[in-house]
């Protein structure tokens, strides 16, 4: 079989030595012209049209002189075709069709058709199938103008399918929740042109809930012309493409399945003969006819991952081996493009179709104007019988030229077609030549969310974002993972990016179908926390308030400047802090806290408080301190308690208070000791009140009660004034009264002062009445001669000192509870050993009997 570069070129020349005209007569018969029309003709709306004086009719302005091109399945196709004009025609102008051949623009992008008579062929026998021809039709993608001799202006204009206007435009796009199908549908029907699909539902599950039916999450359109993503997207799931000619029109046919395939409308084609030597020009034959046999994979596998199912086999598999050598040879890949393993599957199918695909094949030769591709037909005579059989036409190499004879009584008619076939037994696949792009590294992208939302995330801390380069209108992306410091089983780090922060995006393995934020950015709009250069040492990290401010976050801050070294910490709202086990706090100078409203310190055993230096607590409000158990406070120095109102202390208990020296109690109004129905109380003026129903006075060596005058039972009783009023009263049996001069107060007997109280124990003077004791008008006494000296009391032996109450062991502390159970009155601590009772003072009848215990003065504290 002639190669192809030698057949193109020999065409060339072949055109370029016979001119079309070059030979002709000077006007062409009306049998000649209608010869050549139907054998091929020119039409379609880039064609200008004449009016022919003879007919009254408008006939097209160009004749066809050649045509050259190819067809593949799942390829755009390209014609060259040669055209003239008229002979002695103006270049025409066809105003109604909008078409000046002085202006070539004007044919761009406009159908042409052109129109090839099918004579009989080899096996034909009747005349009825001179009517069926052949169309070709494309749009004007290029047109020419060559030159002119003679009567002619010859054009030249290449015609590619309506498809090729997908190449002319490259978009970012993104489709979102869409089956395959549907994209292709919506990117195809942006061109105002025929789409048939004629797609097996059942095998390949288009209409089912698996496979190409099945929606993709997201699915990228990244800087590919239309054509490009289309393509690939068909390549990828087992989708071809070809085009039929019929009525003027070229439709585009998406197939992948044998049956979607239909013989010629001419039925001389469904069976071609194959005949070595060519015969009569008018009958077509296959020629040529080798058949080629290719080594291939016999088994696919793939296999991907899906975060959502960590640990899931997602491994598919096809298996078809030819019965060949090497057929059990594994071709795998990785990743499939899948998270779904039914569509693993068919994908894996897909792509061991693709690979067995080529293993059988033939390339053939005739002048078979009428075969093209897509169309199927049989096979018979070929020698080889293993040739004979159905084929599927995947590609024509079209060749055709009219050229006028040089005698001037016709036109000398050429076709040559090439092709190549496959056998209707194995399933067409396109080869995956359309690369899918790659992102070559990161880009800048936007984060999104529904109105009124700050932020937008979902269980997987997923966010949604608006790539730069989609220009779409309210566009966003699918669900993006978002990549983290560190991330563990319930446990890691998590900061989500907000709806308008800025983040960059990377991609898996470069694929813009798989997309992953790796961190975000500061830009004009989201600057950084604090200003910069200017405290370029600081670092940390700031959150913000949902709807706040710039003063409205929970931060950490480090500063690093020399010398002005800082960490700082804030809390929005509250701060929870949790240390199970030990937690240390040093801090190496001061310490300052302070607190708003309520500060609370719950520990559960020990607690301990050590201050080397001076310790101040200071209290506005009310302050509560609780003690369950014993409370011990030792105090190295001195103690000072100042307070400014009201101070009560209640001891459940006996109460023990030990003063190594001097023991001071002020009070600037009244000091009143009370136990049960006695009380001591002193007053402001100098009053001091002692009730009880029985009160002794007992004095180891003498009882000294000095005042003037000296009332015993007053009339009147005390009437709670300063100086207290007098009256008359009963005389106590056995006192006698006092005389009225008394220089020298001698050992007194006892029933001279029987029921009265001279003065309190312990040193307290003042005038004190005994109860039921009463005292006549006290007779004025003169002023006393001065008393004798007394005797100096002998001092008693001091009283030995209690043994000290030892200190309880403590109470083991209750485990704490959130509010813990109040704790019992503890036991009360053990009543000292008690004093040894001094020896007892004398009483009034041991004085009158001349006992001789000591004096003291009236009035000695």
């Amino acid at each position: 079989m002639q190669d192809n570069s030698t057949r193109n070129t020999a065409f060339r020349m072949r055109q370029t030595k016979e001119r079309p005209g070059s030979a002709a007569p000077a006007r062409e018969s009306s049998n000649d012209t209608r010869h050549q029309e139907r054998v091929v003709g020119v039409s379609g709306e880039a064609v200008p049209e004449v009016l022919d004086a003879s007919t009254s009719k408008r006939e097209p302005a160009l004749k066809f002189v050649s045509l050259r091109g190819s067809e593949r399945l799942g390829k755009l196709f390209e014609y060259e075709v040669i055209l003239r004009t008229l002979d002695d025609s103006p270049v025409p102008v066809d105003r109604s069709k909008g078409v000046d051949l002085k202006d070539l623009k004007t044919l761009l992008g406009k159908e042409m058709t052109i129109t090839v008579m099918s004579d009989r062929t080899g096996d034909s026998t009747t005349e009825e199938n001179d009517a069926i021809s052949r169309e070709i039709t494309g749009l004007v993608a290029q047109a020419e103008y060559l030159y002119e001799e003679g009567r002619f202006h010859v054009y030249r204009v290449v015609l590619k399918p309506w498809i090729w206007l997908a190449t002319l435009t490259a978009k970012f796009r993104i489709f979102q929740n869409k089956t395959v199908i549907a994209i292709i549908d919506e990117v195809l029907n942006e061109y105002p042109y025929p789409v048939e699909r004629r797609l097996d539902a059942g095998r390949y599950g288009v209409l089912g809930d698996s496979g190409r039916n099945e929606p993709r999450t997201f699915q990228v359109q990244y800087g590919e012309s239309d054509f490009d993503f289309v393509q690939r997207l068909m390549e990828e799931w087992g989708i071809y493409w070809f085009c039929e000619h019929v009525d003027g029109k070229h439709r585009l046919v998406l197939c992948d399945h044998i049956d979607a395939h239909k013989p010629s409308p001419n039925p001389d084609y469904h069976t071609l003969a194959f005949q070595p030597q060519r015969g009569k020009t008018d009958a077509e034959y296959v020629s040529t006819l080798s058949m080629t046999q290719t080594l291939h994979a016999g088994s696919y596998v793939t296999s991907d991952f899906d975060f959502t199912q960590i640990g899931a086999d997602l491994r598919a598999s096809s298996r078809q081996p030819r019965d060949t050598n090497w057929g059990k040879i594994e071709w795998y890949e990785w990743p499939g493009d899948y998270t779904d393993r039914r569509h693993g599957e068919l994908l894996a199918r897909v792509r061991m179709e693709e690979l067995r695909a080529p293993g059988t094949r033939a390339k053939g030769e005739g002048n078979l104007r009428g075969l093209s591709c897509g169309q199927i037909f049989k096979l018979n005579g070929h020698p080889h019988q293993a040739a004979n059989g159905k084929y599927l036409v995947i590609e024509t190499q079209l060749e055709l030229s009219v050229n006028p004879l040089e005698s001037g009584s016709g036109y000398e008619y050429a076709c040559s077609n090439h092709f190549e076939v496959q056998p209707t037994s194995e399933v067409f696949r396109l080869p995956r030549l359309t690369p899918k792009p790659r992102v070559s590294g990161p880009q800048s992208a936007i984060v999104v969310g529904p109105p009124g939302n700050e932020i937008w995330t979902d269980e997987f801390g997923r966010v949604k974002v608006r790539f730069l380069w989609d220009v779409a209108p309210m566009s966003d992306s699918c669900w993006i993972r978002v990549s983290q410091a560190w991330a563990g089983e319930g446990f890691g780090g998590m900061c989500i990016p907000r709806v308008g922060q800025e983040v960059i995006v990377d991609f898996w393995n470069g694929d813009p179908d798989r997309p992953l934020i790796t961190g975000s950015l500061y830009n004009a709009r989201t600057m950084p926390p604090w200003e910069l250069p200017g405290n370029a040492t600081q670092s940390g990290l700031m959150s913000r308030s949902l709807g706040g401010g710039l003063q409205n976050f929970n931060g950490i801050r480090f500063e690093d400047k020399a010398g002005s070294e800082e960490f700082t910490m804030q809390a929005e709202g509250l701060m929870n802090r949790l240390t199970k086990i030990h937690e240390s706090h040093v801090v190496g100078a001061n310490l300052t806290v302070g607190v708003g409203l309520t500060y609370g310190v719950n520990v559960g055993a020990a607690h301990s408080v050590s201050v080397g230096g001076a310790f101040s607590s200071n209290v506005i409000g009310l302050a509560n301190y609780v003690v369950g158990q014993t409370q011990s406070v030792s105090i190295g120095g001195a103690e000072s308690t100042t307070i400014g109102g009201t101070s009560a202390l209640s001891v459940g208990c006996a109460r023990s208070v030990t003063v190594g020296d001097g023991y001071s109690l002020n009070a600037a109004r009244e000091l009143k000791l009370v136990c049960g129905s006695s009380s001591l109380t002193m007053t402001c003026d100098g009053k001091i009140k002692l009730t009880g129903k029985t009160i002794s006075i007992e004095g180891d060596d003498r009882v000294v009660v000095k005042g003037m005058p000296l009332e015993l039972n007053p009339s009147g009783g005390d009437s709670g004034e300063c100086g207290g009023g007098g009256g008359d009263a009963p005389i106590v049996p056995n006192v006698p009264l006092l005389a009225p001069v008394i220089p020298v107060i001698p050992d007194l007997p006892v029933d001279a002062v029987l029921g009265a109280v001279g003065a309190v124990a312990a040193g307290v003077a003042g005038v004190v009445g005994v109860a039921g004791a009463v005292v006549a008008a006290p007779i004025p006494i003169p002023v006393p001669v001065p008393l004798p000296t007394p005797v100096p009391t002998p001092t008693p032996t001091p009283t030995p000192t209690p043994t000290p109450t030892p200190t309880p062991t403590p109470t083991p502390t209750p485990t704490p509870t959130p509010t813990p159970t109040p704790t019992p009155t503890p036991t009360p601590t053990p009543t000292p050993t008690p004093t040894p009772t001094p020896t007892p003072t004398p009483s009034f009848t041991e004085l009158a009997n001349g006992s001789d215990a000591g004096s003291e003065k009236v009035g000695r504290n």
